[in-house]
């Protein structure tokens, strides 16, 4: 089995600018992978069940089990490109999760493993003579959801359209604290935004270009658009955030996405850590993390019995 971590992110910026006719909603963010993960394990076997998933880990309860689960998509996506049109076979995708990223938190962990899954998937398949070719891959990651480009690209990006258009940014290395509020949905928060929230603010744009710089980029800079509408389409969100804030008064506290983790920058490791902790005794999931560059190279190879 090869078992690789699955970098969750964060939106350090999230404006949406417009709405399509579609419903889609287009965005700009500043988005950054981090160093709290998943572990994802993939391996090939024969199977008449093309794709087995078992799950385990911290934040497991709830996840689905069955085909709807992102990271079971992605590998039946690997799957169809390996037979590439012709009829199915007995080669199977086994997958191990080990949840360690909450769900429902705006911190892409889904998108992360499904994104892990589709690396290392096209890696083994590849290497038993099912090639699997690096465009394939991206358009893979594009079909299965907004975020998944971003967390397969990994590192600083900045994001538009819906997401999927990226560019990579030159970050210096950054410490947040990051504590989950309470659990939102990403449908529900778009869909409860109203006309004012859709509107472009250049303030993306403004954070990119101060990061680009080396500069520690000012508070009103940072934060999600989607915050107002999230706490609409979920009252407790609002309340535990402002629970959150209220433990830490001269800290500015930010939602990631559409939430519901939020978090602050630090100007160093030990300070991350100490927001993280106060946030952890009042109740809240929460850990200091640091950002991590974009994953460039093949994988490393890595067995496990799990």
């Amino acid at each position: 089995m090869l078992v690789v971590p699955a970098y969750a992110k964060v939106n350090l910026s999230l404006e949406v600018t417009e709405r399509r006719p579609s419903g889609w909603h287009d965005i700009a963010s500043v988005i950054c992978t981090i160093d709290w993960h998943d572990l994802v394990g993939v391996s090939i076997a024969n199977s008449a069940e093309p794709v087995r998933l078992r799950l385990s880990g911290p934040h497991a309860e709830g996840v689905p089990t069955g085909p709807d689960n992102l990271a079971a998509r992605a590998a039946a996506l690997l799957l169809d490109l390996a037979n590439d049109g012709q009829p199915k076979g007995t080669t199977a995708l086994h997958l191990w999760l080990d949840k360690r990223v909450p769900a429902a938190a705006g911190l892409g962990g889904g998108s992360a493993d499904a994104a892990a899954v589709l690396r290392a998937g096209a890696v083994l398949l590849t290497a038993a003579g099912r090639p699997i070719a690096s465009h394939q891959i991206a358009e893979a990651a594009a079909e299965l959801g907004s975020d998944v480009p971003a967390v397969l690209a990994g590192g600083s990006l900045l994001a538009t359209g819906r997401g999927e258009q990226l560019a990579s940014l030159t970050v210096p290395p950054l410490h947040l604290a990051i504590a989950v509020a309470g659990p939102s949905a990403t449908a529900a928060a778009y869909a409860a935004l109203n006309d004012a929230e859709r509107r472009p603010t250049g303030r993306t744009a403004a954070l990119a270009q101060a990061l680009a710089r080396g500069a520690h980029p000012p508070d009103d800079l940072l934060g999600s658009a989607l915050e107002p509408a999230a706490c609409r389409a979920a009252p407790g969100l609002g309340e535990a955030l402002d629970r959150l804030r209220a433990l830490t008064p001269h800290t500015p506290w930010h939602l990631t996405g559409s939430g519901g983790a939020a978090f602050t920058l630090a100007p160093t490791e030990e300070e991350a850590t100490r927001l993280a902790a106060t946030a952890q005794a009042a109740g809240f999931p929460a850990r200091a993390c640091r950002t991590v560059p974009a994953r460039l190279g093949p994988l490393p190879r890595h067995t496990t019995n799990q």
